[in-house]
């Protein structure tokens, strides 16, 4: 079974033109036009796996249903590594793009951006011996 990404062939070509995505695909030697969808394919699910590698310190993935934010980000990502290849060199647009969306995911993993997706439960002995802290009382009974 195919690897479920946050993006599709048909999103990058949406979001950036089918011109631009059979130019990056494909090999020079390939007829013009022409889309290499195994390639496209292969770099979605790389760009699904780097996501998947930071958001999974706070949330269960692969995120379902997918939100929006994580199409777009799928995309940036994928658009970058596509035009990062053989002859190829992104343009200064992609690449902030790129470190765009790389720095939304380290926001994420940081707390300072969230999703509307199911999140890790905390299990770790930290946040159980936090708990089980004994309190201490003031000699006023409030508790220090």
């Amino acid at each position: 079974m195919a690897q479920q990404t946050y993006a599709t062939l048909d999103d990058l070509i949406e979001r950036y033109g089918r011109e631009e995505i059979a130019g990056t695909s494909t090999d020079r030697n390939a007829p013009r036009g022409t889309l290499d969808t195994a390639r496209v394919t292969r770099i979605l699910a790389d760009a699904t796996s780097t996501m998947d590698s930071y958001l999974q310190r706070r949330y269960v993935v692969p995120v379902r249903p997918v939100p929006a934010v994580l199409t777009r980000i799928c995309c940036q990502l994928a658009r970058f590594d596509l035009a990062n290849g053989s002859s190829n060199v992104p343009s200064e647009q992609i690449r902030a793009g790129q470190q765009a969306a790389m720095a939304w995911l380290r926001d994420v993993v940081a707390g300072k951006a969230t999703l509307d997706a199911v999140a890790v439960v905390d299990q770790s002995d930290d946040w159980s011996r936090y708990q089980s802290r004994p309190q201490f009382h003031s000699r006023g009974g409030s508790i220090l």
